[in-house]
């Protein structure tokens, strides 16, 4: 697939397939990930990926969006892991463009995902869940994903909406 169609196509997927992504497959994503920009490429990520139904649940009790995670087969559960020190700010975007980087990396394999961000809210019961009590490592957020059961929809600003030419 062409980036840039990768790009304007990647849509956040809510529903999917009851069907497990094969390891080699999850660790190609992973792999695309690491090529995200980071900040002197600190490349400060941290990443549980959640299978286990039991993991699982106590995930999703962490989240008012908890079907996203049940009806997934896996979860990224991404940390932002602060052992070397740039800037709190840099690194933060960084964690950003890695949650992007596999967004795209997911839609390009032909998979799909949706990025959870209300579940940050409870970033140290989703730490709990982790038995992280390091606070080094700081929850960002999660990617619930899988095989796509549904075609995602959104719509977009025109590009006059948001920019200014100076």
């Amino acid at each position: 697939m062409d980036v840039l169609d990768c790009i304007k196509s990647r849509r956040s997927i809510r529903k999917f397939e009851n069907q497990l992504i094969p390891q080699e497959i999850i660790e190609e994503i992973l792999e695309c990930g690491r090529w995200a920009p980071s900040g002197v490429n600190f490349q400060p990520w941290k990443v549980f990926v959640v299978s286990d139904p039991n993991v699982k649940e106590k995930l999703a009790k962490c989240t008012k969006h908890s079907s996203l995670i049940l009806n997934a087969p896996h979860t990224f559960a991404i940390f932002l892991d602060q052992t070397k020190q740039y800037h709190y700010t840099k690194h933060v975007q960084s964690i950003g463009a890695f949650f992007q980087t596999l967004l795209l990396a997911l839609h390009a394999k032909g998979l799909g995902g949706v990025w959870l961000g209300e579940i940050y809210n409870q970033k140290d019961q989703v730490s709990d869940v982790f038995g992280i009590n390091d606070p080094q490592l700081e929850f960002m957020g999660a990617i619930a994903f899988g095989k796509p059961a549904e075609q995602g929809k959104s719509s977009r600003k025109k590009v006059s909406e948001f920019v200014v030419w100076s």
